[in-house]
């Protein structure tokens, strides 16, 4: 399972460096943790990883919401958002149902590159697709990190220039401000 933390990291980031508004991408960021709020009904990589879902709940809620641009944009950000959240999920070691129910497989895709230096110095890698039925099933009990210190590393990385950007529009901002 991809850390809470990176689930929110990535698309905060990704939307961020697109120049969205950071209360905009903050609000998408935890749209992106929804996915796995599945846990509070003992199943995880449920109904609520499949694409065609969020296609499903989305589409309706951007009819609903055509004559509100603010609206339309939270809506658009957060599917973003949990996109996002389910790219992860399928690039990690369990299967997601990312097509459910128009495919009734899970999918993972496992990448593993290595660098060999020898002789002859070489890159050799792989990609390998994991499909297995789909099956939703309850759990007794639920075991899974939400901080590991390579996922921390790696979310405060990618935040940071994030965090920077911000900080430095609203440094130029008061500036702007006091200079009028």
């Amino acid at each position: 399972m991809v850390e809470p933390l990176l689930h929110f990291a990535v698309p905060f980031a990704s939307l961020r460096a697109l120049g969205v508004d950071w209360r905009k991408v903050t609000i998408a960021s935890v749209i992106a943790l929804t996915p796995d709020l599945d846990v509070l009904f003992q199943v995880h990589r449920s109904v609520s990883h499949s694409l065609v879902v969020l296609a499903f709940v989305a589409l309706p809620l951007l009819v609903l919401a055509r004559k509100h641009r603010n609206a339309r944009s939270v809506i658009l950000l957060g599917a973003f958002g949990v996109a996002t959240h389910l790219v992860l999920d399928v690039l990690g070691d369990s299967p997601t149902p990312l097509f459910w129910p128009l495919l009734g497989d899970s999918a993972s895709l496992q990448i593993e590159i290595y660098l060999h230096i020898g002789s002859t110095p070489e890159i050799v890698g792989s990609a390998r697709l994991l499909v297995k039925p789909t099956q939703f099933e309850r759990f007794v009990s639920f075991n899974s990190p939400i901080l590991t210190a390579p996922g921390l590393a790696i979310s405060v990385l990618v935040l940071m220039s994030s965090l920077v950007q911000i900080r430095r529009n609203r440094a130029t901002s008061s500036e702007k401000r006091r200079a009028q």
